[in-house]
């Protein structure tokens, strides 16, 4: 994760700490869990890409 994407997850995570508006928070939930699956399907494409190279008995 590079240092710029850490910060909007901080960012994010901190307002949606504080938003009491629920429409507001639920948009930033919905970026959250937008980040957390392009996160998820690097690390998946990065262990393929890993797993694929990998020498087997």
């Amino acid at each position: 994760m590079s240092s710029e994407q850490k910060q909007e997850w901080m960012r994010l995570c901190e307002l949606a700490s504080k938003e009491q508006d629920p429409e507001k928070l639920m948009e930033l939930v919905r970026e959250i869990t937008r980040l957390l699956e392009e996160r998820e399907t690097a690390i998946k494409a990065k262990r393929t890409t890993s797993d694929s190279g990998a020498v087997s008995n």
